[in-house]
């Protein structure tokens, strides 16, 4: 089943939905205060320099000593950020653990925390804010809206690509992208069921076909089945979401053998897996129909996910041949994939080891980011 939806541009007079008015009234103090620092900002401004408040406003992503954007080169960022739930319980999803008296003792106070954290690290990513962020494990649009509203990412111009899936828990893949630097000319979610009978249902595909000063790229969002119950035994409903990606990316480059695809999310399978490496024909040979960042990190243990002991390539960028090998337009060299291994996001443990630095740790509140590291790729103009 395949849904089209139409992007929705976001705006700071947005209204919350549903009935909410304790996170109203939050959301409209942090927006005042907000506004009320910009003012100053802009007044100090004015009288040092004579400049206008307009021109006191950052426009290239507002982090001191980065450029403006570019129009030469920009980048593309995912994250799973593990749990992004709000605090109210949805009676259709099972989502009970995250609610003030579930649990996590979700409330408002660790929810605003959540998103404080989040908007750090897409803040903290080289260069200017990213044009595009693909994210997993969103609960809700609600929840990317108070994401971009945060005054980190206010620069970003940031609006939102999100559809419900069929996941049990609610979780779903969604993206937010800059609509003053891409334009989205379409979006489809496709519905996958698993070979599970018992459990059929996982998180939709998201496709984005997007324009770029003039440049079509197709961009896919994954958030592939766990591997719980054993990585063989859970290893049939990966393959089967792979079936379908591969499908979604082989109609595309039979009708233009030079299109600009790019994959990227948690697939639950390193790239040497069978639902990667045979089934997408994704790897670092010239023969691969797609070309994979991440191998080399995966082979030299690497990666964005620690378990035990071990780093992974979880979370992984792949690209087509065009978008690789592009001599026109926007590229990507082989080396312009990354992991944000960031002392930001990490904790040392207690045995000296440095890992991602989660939310929680079994029912045990941390305060931090996620159970993934955020990885990125900069494209850039020939």
């Amino acid at each position: 089943m395949i849904e089209r939806k139409d992007a929705l541009k976001v705006t700071l007079r947005e209204k919350p939905c549903g009935n909410r008015l304790f996170h109203s009234i939050f959301r409209h103090y942090k927006m005042t205060m907000m506004i009320i620092r910009l003012m100053s900002m802009c007044a100090i401004a004015f009288m040092l320099l004579g400049a206008s408040c307009e021109n006191a406003v950052p426009t290239g992503g507002g982090k001191a000593g980065v450029p403006e954007n570019s129009p030469d080169a920009f980048t593309v960022m995912f994250y799973n950020v593990e749990n992004l739930f709000d605090i109210y319980d949805d009676p259709k999803k099972i989502d009970e653990e995250f609610t003030p008296d579930g649990k996590y003792k979700w409330n408002e106070e660790r929810y605003q925390t959540k998103l404080d954290r989040l908007s750090e690290v897409v803040d903290a990513i080289p260069g200017a804010l990213p044009a595009f962020v693909g994210m997993c494990e969103i609960e809700n649009r609600a929840v990317l809206r108070d994401l971009v509203a945060e005054e980190k990412l206010l620069p970003g111009h940031y609006a939102i690509i999100h559809k419900d899936s069929p996941d049990e828990r609610g979780i779903d893949v969604a993206a937010i992208y800059d609509s003053t630097r891409m334009k989205v000319e379409s979006f489809y979610y496709t519905t996958i069921n698993l070979p599970n009978e018992a459990d059929p249902y996982t998180r939709d595909l998201l496709y984005v076909k997007a324009n770029v000063g003039g440049d079509i790229f197709h961009l896919f969002v994954n958030h592939w089945p766990s591997r719980s119950g054993g990585q063989v035994e859970s290893e049939g409903n990966r393959i089967a979401v792979a079936n379908v990606l591969e499908s979604l990316v082989g109609k595309i480059l039979a009708s233009d053998a030079k299109a600009k695809i790019l994959l990227m999310g948690d697939f639950n399978d390193y790239p040497t897996d069978k639902s990667i490496a045979q089934v997408l024909n994704a790897g670092v040979a010239k023969e691969n129909t797609l070309f994979n960042f991440m191998y080399d990190d995966h082979a030299a243990k690497e990666g964005s996910y620690y378990y035990k002991g071990e780093w992974g390539a979880l979370d992984q960028f792949m690209a087509s041949r065009g978008l690789k090998n592009a001599k026109k337009g926007y590229g990507a060299t082989e080396d312009a994939a990354h992991i944000f291994k960031n002392d930001l996001v990490l904790f040392t443990d207690k045995e000296g080891v440095k890992r991602p630095n989660r939310t929680y740790v079994g029912e045990d509140y941390k305060a931090g980011y996620s159970d993934h590291l955020p990885v990125y790729i900069e494209l850039r103009k020939h």
